[in-house]
């Protein structure tokens, strides 16, 4: 079960917490077993981006691999994950030096933006490495996907390509933040 809800409430005793949810009417409900565990997860709503402004991303990304190509070949994916090390943020997460191949390649199994590079051992950590994650555009905030989409403008507009007027760019994610303030 998942929904979307808000007016969470928490009523506190002494004997703990107890967060009350509003759910919808949902015949699973009251098919749950009090005897039984469950898995709860409780996460703040976030913006999504509109489709447009994913598509748009894309089209520039295939107007940079077409580009690039005339001297080697490049696809648009891999401009896409240039793009993503270009202008979006990192975490560096320490790893043991036994499990970096593993957590590198579960951290990539999240998507094709999901880059995770060995940035060498932790000065702090003996028997670690620090890891620098970059997290896909697929959780990007509309500010996140401004600055992803403002990089490969940058890029075509270096590159001599031809694009859609400014205005329509900014309106792109504009009108995707728009759609997420309705959805609050």
């Amino acid at each position: 079960m998942k929904w979307t809800t808000s007016n969470i409430d928490i009523l506190r005793s002494p004997l703990g917490v107890m967060v009350v949810i509003p759910a919808p009417h949902d015949n699973d409900l009251a098919k749950l077993d009090k005897e039984k565990e469950y898995v709860i997860e409780i996460k703040k709503k976030s913006k999504s981006r509109s489709m447009n402004a994913n598509a748009y991303c894309w089209v520039l990304c295939q107007k940079i691999a077409e580009v690039m190509s005339n001297h080697s070949y490049m696809s648009k994916e891999d401009v896409y994950r240039k793009a993503i090390k270009d202008c979006s943020h990192f975490t560096y997460v320490p790893v043991r030096e036994d499990a970096i191949e593993r957590y590198i390649q579960i951290w990539q199994s999240h998507g094709l933006g999901w880059i995770a590079e060995d940035a060498g051992e932790c000065k702090s950590i003996k028997g670690y490495h620090n890891i620098m994650c970059y997290h896909g555009s697929s959780v990007y905030t509309v500010a996140e996907m401004q600055r992803l989409i403002d990089c490969l403008v940058d890029e075509c507009n270096q590159l001599g390509i031809k694009l859609d007027d400014s205005d329509y760019i900014q309106s792109l994610v504009k009108e995707w933040g728009n759609e997420q303030a309705k959805k609050e």
